[in-house]
């Protein structure tokens, strides 16, 4: 660097001496002078050379022992870091295989649970269903009962004639049992006791439509009498003729057609009906003449008819031929001649 600026200056002044030669000596002292101040800036350039240097070599001194330094503390950091981490994945993985064997026992229990709660449930079903079945059992058991005792008290009411108690039980007992037979039976027999025919009539028909047996058939023909049912009477007579004709040698079926003759205006052929059921043989005796018809609703479906003679004859002849009155008692009431026997 030296040797390139002596030679910048020489070459200076070698331009200048080639040019100026005739130049005078004030020239040569500014050129002198020149000279030293160039010499003085090159001092002073190679001064501040070495002070940079200097500075760059305590820079690089500091960079390397402030970057050791640093790279001791990152080291140091990093080991420590290091450690925990290990440790931590250690403790971690430590964790995780106590977390997984819980896990499994949980598992374990869970399952072990369901089985128990699975077999609670079905025995606490099979409880309950026992208790339902005994309550049922019990209900029902306690229905029968109840029903039993209203069949004896509707039963009871009936022979003492208090229809209205009759017909307030036999709703309840009907409510227990709306298909019970004997309760239907009871509450046709009390309705046309209170001489509610038609209604009378319908549980009938319902009897019969549902049991179709002789008996109710038979029942059925003598509420279609009652009611005056003749449009529906006449097939169910056809078929059960002679059950009806062997009741008591025809009597039944005579007592039935009166109140036909009675509703169809041939009251002039109910004397001659009667004259049919009369015994004359037997005239002294008191005594059931139709024992296999119950001729209770007869009695009552009769008083309920309007006051006439042949409501009286009607009713005679019923009292006669369920016991009430004898023979010679009946004629005398309806004025009916009696043969002198020979």
């Amino acid at each position: 660097m030296k040797k390139l600026i002596h030679l910048i200056i020489l070459f200076y002044l070698f331009i200048n001496f080639s040019f100026s030669q005739n130049k005078d000596s004030i020239e040569v002292r500014n050129i002198k002078y020149e000279i030293q101040r160039l010499e003085t800036q090159l001092n002073t350039v190679e001064k501040n050379q070495l002070n940079y240097s200097i500075e760059k070599d305590l820079i690089r001194e500091t960079y390397s022992s402030n970057y050791e330094r640093i790279s001791l503390i990152i080291t140091i950091i990093l080991g420590i870091i290091g450690v925990i981490g290990y440790l931590g994945i250690k403790d971690i993985n430590t964790i995780k295989k106590e977390y997984i064997t819980e896990l499994e026992k949980l598992k374990g229990l869970q399952v072990e649970f369901k089985s128990k709660s699975k077999e609670f449930n079905i025995e606490k079903s099979k409880f309950d269903s026992e208790i339902r079945k005994i309550l049922l059992e019990n209900e029902n058991q306690n229905k029968k009962i109840k029903f039993i005792e209203l069949k004896e008290k509707i039963k009871n009411f009936l022979i003492e004639n208090k229809l209205i108690d009759a017909l307030e039980f036999i709703g309840v007992a009907h409510e227990l049992s709306p298909e019970n037979e004997t309760i239907l039976e009871y509450k046709a027999r009390t309705l046309c006791r209170l001489n509610k025919l038609e209604d009378s009539l319908s549980v009938n028909k319902e009897l019969y439509e549902k049991f179709e047996t002789k008996k109710h058939a038979l029942n059925l023909i003598e509420c279609m009498y009652f009611a005056k049912d003749y449009n529906n009477l006449k097939p169910l007579l056809e078929k059960y003729k002679v059950d009806l004709e062997e009741k008591n040698e025809g009597k039944v079926s005579k007592i039935f057609n009166l109140f036909k003759l009675y509703h169809t205006n041939q009251k002039d052929k109910i004397i001659r009906t009667v004259k049919e059921i009369i015994d004359f043989n037997d005239l002294d005796t008191t005594s059931k003449r139709i024992t296999e018809w119950d001729l209770t609703e007869a009695k009552f479906v009769a008083q309920h008819l309007p006051d006439s003679t042949y409501k009286n004859q009607i009713q005679n002849v019923i009292w006669y031929c369920d016991g009430q009155i004898n023979g010679k008692n009946l004629c005398d009431r309806l004025k009916i001649e009696i043969a002198e026997k020979k």
